[in-house]
């Protein structure tokens, strides 16, 4: 038998979807301003009033609105027919200028409502599935989210009624729900919030009935029905296990568990996708040790070194996407899933297209094109595991042109 050419009653789906994360749409953005005064107020000296139109590289600024239509616009124009969209959280602009522009509670639920306003306005909702995820900026306080249910959670599933998506009392308690794409592909998108180590408001997983380990009691539990139900899922959440310098995110036991359950479960897992850093990084699920079942990770951000990371070991790879917030070039990333009877969800390549900020400012019109396919760039066939394996390994050929490619993508500059 050709399983090949088998499809699943696929329910119209294509194939293909999005991963687009932080928004951070800021309302009093200032074209012209002073980036220092986080482009919310004019300098007397006029060299200083710098910000575009579009936004500001390697400033403290988050986004425009001109970015945000910008990018919606081109998922309307270009991506109408996939069939769902991942996004990994932060809608809320950052509370730097606090002294000027506090945030309150009030003005984080209004742009709550604007991104779902805009979503509206610019997607068939009733085609395509958008999936979000809580930020570490999206609480009424940064890096502050209390034990649920609580008023923030309320207030979401009012404003995100719109989105048709199934928050059942897990969300109202934990922020984490099932989004099923498929009978046999499902997002869980989870609440990282309740892993992360700066949130001082909640304890460590291995306190019982703490938010993270009862999340983490949910997600084996989805897991284990996956892989009863030969259904694969993909994981989606705002915060990373391993942050951008290779530090752990996440609270010591939530981390571990965490670990532990991608390793236990990489069979099911066909993808996870994250944001909160900036960068476009990977990281890497090993097993340490085969007949105990213990999995570790690493962060790719070093030329890995043949005699420490055995690309063999591997388990499960993690993909980080770079933010539509300019802090580099803002990027949308679209994937390829199969659809076939055999390999249902699995991964097959992506495409990220990115708009030169710089060249936006000085035309005022914001082009975004591609910045590199992933089957190209790194020479694979598809995205599982194996796949990602031989990349590693070309990674670990001296002056290799593969890992130069990776660090210049890394913060989004250009093909």
């Amino acid at each position: 038998m050709v399983y090949q050419n088998i499809i699943y009653n696929n329910e119209g789906l294509l194939g293909r979807f999005l991963h687009i994360t932080d928004i951070h749409l800021d309302p009093y953005y200032l074209e012209s301003s002073d980036p220092t005064s986080f482009c919310h107020r004019y300098s007397r000296n006029q060299v200083l009033n710098i910000a575009g139109k579009f936004g500001i590289l390697s400033a403290p600024c988050d986004s425009p609105y001109h970015l945000t239509n910008s990018t919606f616009e081109f998922i309307r124009s270009n991506f109408s027919d996939v069939d769902f969209i991942v996004y990994t959280g932060d809608s809320v602009r950052h509370d730097k200028d606090s002294k000027v522009f506090k945030r309150t509670e009030d003005q984080v639920l209004d742009i709550h409502k604007r991104v779902v306003e805009n979503i509206q306005n610019y997607l068939n909702l009733s085609k395509i599935k958008f999936i979000p995820t809580l930020g570490n900026n999206d609480e009424f306080e940064h890096n502050r989210l209390p034990e649920g249910p609580n008023d923030l959670l309320s207030n979401l599933t009012k404003i995100w009624a719109p989105l048709n998506l199934n928050l059942t009392s897990d969300f109202l308690k934990g922020g984490y729900y099932r989004q099923d794409i498929h009978s046999k592909l499902s997002v869980l998108s989870l609440n990282s919030m309740y892993f992360y180590k700066k949130n001082k408001l909640v304890s460590d997983c291995n306190i019982t009935d703490s938010p993270g380990a009862s999340q983490l009691e949910w997600l084996e539990r989805e897991l284990k029905n996956a892989r009863g139900e030969r259904r694969k899922i993909y994981i989606s959440q705002h915060v990373p296990p391993l942050d951008e310098s290779n530090e752990e995110s996440y609270f010591p036991a939530c981390f571990y568990a965490y670990i532990q359950l991608l390793g236990k479960y990489s069979d099911v897992i066909c993808g996870h996708f994250t944001g909160h850093t900036d960068q476009d990084m990977l990281s890497f699920v090993t097993s340490t040790s085969k007949s105990e079942n213990a999995y570790s990770i690493f962060l790719l951000d070093e030329p890995p070194i043949s005699n420490t990371i055995s690309a063999e070991d591997i388990v499960l790879v993690l993909t980080n996407a770079p933010s539509i917030k300019p802090t580099h070039n803002p990027a949308v990333r679209l994937y390829e899933y199969s659809t076939s009877v055999w390999d249902f969800g699995a991964l097959k390549d992506y495409t990220q297209y990115f708009v030169n900020l710089t060249e936006a400012n000085k035309i005022r019109v914001a082009r975004w094109e591609i910045e590199y396919i992933a089957s190209e760039t790194y020479g694979m066939n598809s995205l599982k595991t194996k796949d990602w394996t031989r990349v590693l390994n070309k990674f670990k050929i001296p002056d290799s042109d593969v890992w130069r490619s990776y660090v210049k993508h890394i913060t989004v500059s250009g093909p």
